[in-house]
């Protein structure tokens, strides 16, 4: 009897030192990252017309957010809405040490990854907002563009309009066809024809929107979009074909979208609406 009392207590205090030191573990959410031989970019949303960017080139200031990040108490997420977001928003991104860069962002106490996992997260970010010493800042009106805006603007079937950004009008001032021919999860395929007495000048830039209600809002990459800065010729009654890569947009709802044609600058000249599933 009292062999097994004394088995029993030593599971117990086993089992006590095990939680204590589980307690006190770092998270293993950053464990690959780093900010060496980079800056340190935290965006923050206060409301819904811009957010602000500012930039961090202390290195030890540096090391400290990072360590900090690392301390910090966190859970798997496993239900959230979109009910539980509030202003403001954070968002930031690391280097891992493949030199990749992964963004993060954050919502009342829920930390949002490059890779699409949530997490529940017990961190200070006014502080670090108002307390370190940023050298830059600047602003941006799409959130879109926002760190991992896509993780939080679409829970499964559904867009959160409350924080999407709507998106920009073309401007429609050149008389050119503009279709969408084909859609699959790899490439969307237009077909512009130049219907003018004079030649249309065009790139590979371009962007979506989707039709919620009866408001287009601009819809978020998964990853960052890359182009190649070409420029074509479209003579008078010239038709060229051109295929856009879809792959940063991932899994996209069912709905009504548009695509948007661009030069690479502010402005659309021209959209072309479609459906999906593409029929």
């Amino acid at each position: 009897m009292k062999k097994a009392i004394f088995l029993l207590l030593a599971a117990s205090l086993l089992l006590a030192a095990g939680c204590k030191e589980n307690a006190g573990k770092k998270n293993t959410i950053f464990k690959n990252m780093t900010l060496d031989d980079s800056a340190l970019t935290v965006c923050c949303m206060k409301d819904g017309s811009s957010f602000r960017m500012r930039t961090l080139y202390d290195t030890g200031t540096e090391a400290k957010f990072l360590k900090a990040l690392s301390a910090a108490k966190a859970a798997p997420a496993e239900n959230w809405s979109f009910q539980d977001l509030t202003y403001p928003i954070y968002g930031f991104s690391l280097m891992d040490q493949d030199r990749f860069e992964r963004e993060y962002a954050w919502s009342n106490g829920i930390l949002f990854t490059w890779d699409g996992k949530k997490y529940k997260f017990d961190f200070d970010f006014d502080t670090v907002w108002t307390d370190y010493p940023f050298s830059d800042s600047w602003d941006s009106a799409n959130f879109a563009y926002f760190p991992v805006a896509r993780q939080f603007l679409q829970q499964g079937d559904s867009w959160n309009t409350a924080f999407l950004s709507v998106g920009r009008e073309p401007t429609d001032k050149y008389d050119v066809d503009y279709e969408v021919i084909s859609v699959d999860k790899d490439y969307l395929t237009v077909r512009l024809t130049n219907r003018m007495d004079e030649d249309y000048f065009f790139g590979e830039y371009f962007s979506l929107q989707v039709l919620v209600g009866d408001k287009w809002y601009d819809v978020p990459p998964f990853t960052a979009m890359i182009f190649r800065d070409l420029g074509y010729t479209l003579m008078p009654e010239q038709s060229k074909e051109l295929s856009y890569w879809m792959e940063p947009y991932g899994a996209l709802p069912a709905g009504h979208y548009r695509v948007l044609n661009s030069l690479g600058n502010k402005e659309y000249d021209l959209a072309a609406e479609f459906d999906l599933p593409f029929n």
